[in-house]
């Protein structure tokens, strides 16, 4: 994948070949339909214990699925251990079950796409076991990866993805959970065969997560505009994304969503994914990098943090290159009529901050339980080695005290 250039030669690439997608109120009633046109007679559910017990999430799913239903596999964690892609990796395979449909959050997606790329492997255990000296787990060549089909209940977008994330432990209790290893797995066939976004299985996330989870998609966007390795086609569908969540996230902290904007917060978070995982190059960028220096210590989602960083992380990167701030106040609907550079950017920050408060999310880093100043320099060193940093905008290269700063910035 290359970005397109921003001289001589204009040129993009874009490699990218998403499941089907499907959006509507009662769309989890088409999942037997989408497993036998892809010759499936049967999956398995991966979810979490919460998700599992929640009758009102399952009922429908179980529904949906019919003769076609091969058990519940509710096991997930927010950890996504190791151990627990290769206990469903293992029921699939024991079973002859033709595919899993993960249900859920983040979590039970990645563990489902572990499951699938151990899947295809002839000897899963021991696959398993050289996936931690490895740092990851490789698709095989073995069998084909057993297929996915995706159910999300919320909004962080991590599902219209290659890749995921994995906690390399196959004795989780072992170690402290800080001392396990992260890892991935990427590859084009862990591209989920089919997307079911059904508006009803959103409302019964609890609020806390949901807005949270909202956040998270939304930075997707935010971030595929100024990623080096952006193109037409991403721009598109990021600017778009914006407009919608921009609009629709109001509702999503309402005991009682309304049934349009809810429809647009979906449809949003889709468009903010669509393209930001593609075989060889991921678009999130610096936001999701300081995302995850919160990931081990911290009880706070993901989106809770992005909700409070972003505009300061924004800020930092604006103060040092342009950012695309002129792009991103035309996604935001900013007036940039005669404004500076410096008036452009502190409105695209503003329309950020909006956002989240439209969220209800906190503001400020002193309200996450447990932090304290102190941790800041080993944070500040956890983000400057994450991978995303390589994906910065041309011309950005934070140091750790660069990093410190926006963290004291936004305490």
């Amino acid at each position: 994948m290359t970005a397109e250039s921003e001289r001589g030669d204009r040129q993009f690439a874009f490699d990218y070949a998403p499941g089907e997608l499907r959006c509507r109120r009662g769309a989890a009633g088409d999942l037997s339909e989408l497993l036998g046109a892809r010759d499936c007679d049967d999956a398995l559910v991966v979810t979490g214990a919460n998700v599992g017990a929640n009758r009102d999430v399952m009922d429908p799913v179980e529904a949906g699925l019919g003769d076609r239903l091969a058990g519940v596999f509710d096991e997930t964690t927010p950890e996504k251990y190791l151990k627990t892609g290769l206990d469903a990796a293992e029921r699939v395979r024991e079973a002859g079950i033709d595919a899993v449909v993960a249900v859920g959050s983040g979590s039970s997606l990645d563990v489902a796409k572990v499951a699938s790329a151990l899947s295809s492997h002839d000897d899963l255990r021991t696959v398993a076991e050289q996936s931690i000296d490895e740092g990851g787990v490789e698709v095989g060549e073995d069998r084909d990866p057993v297929p996915i089909v995706a159910v999300p209940t919320t909004l962080a977008g991590a599902d219209l993805s290659v890749i995921a994330g994995v906690s390399l432990s196959l004795d989780p209790g072992g170690v402290p959970d800080d001392e396990i290893p992260n890892g991935s797995v990427g590859d084009r066939r862990l591209m989920p065969t089919a997307l079911v976004y059904d508006l009803a299985l959103f409302e019964t996330t609890p609020k806390g997560v949901l807005c949270a989870s909202a956040m998270n998609g939304f930075d997707k966007a935010v971030e595929c505009l100024y990623s080096p390795y952006r193109t037409p086609v991403t721009d598109g569908t990021a600017m778009r994304a914006l407009s919608l969540m921009s609009s629709g996230f109001e509702t999503l902290p309402d005991d009682d969503m309304d049934e349009e904007k809810l429809y647009e917060a979906v449809a949003g978070v889709v468009l903010a994914q669509y393209g930001i995982s593609t075989p060889d190059a991921y678009r999130a960028s610096v936001i999701h990098a300081f995302g995850h220096g919160f990931s081990h210590d911290y009880d706070a989602h993901q989106g809770t943090v992005h909700g409070i960083l972003a505009p300061h992380v924004l800020r930092y990167v604006f103060d040092e290159v342009d950012g695309r701030r002129g792009l991103l106040a035309e996604a935001f609907d900013v007036d940039g009529q005669g404004a500076t550079g410096e008036e452009l950017a502190e409105r695209v920050i503003e329309a950020v901050a909006a956002v989240s408060d439209d969220l209800e999310l906190p503001d400020r880093l002193r309200e996450l339980d447990g932090l304290s100043r102190e941790d800041f320099p080993a944070i500040a060193a956890e983000i400057r080695e994450d991978s995303l940093m390589d994906a910065a905008p041309e011309g950005l290269n934070p140091t750790t005290e660069d990093i410190e700063g926006v963290l004291d910035d936004a305490w």
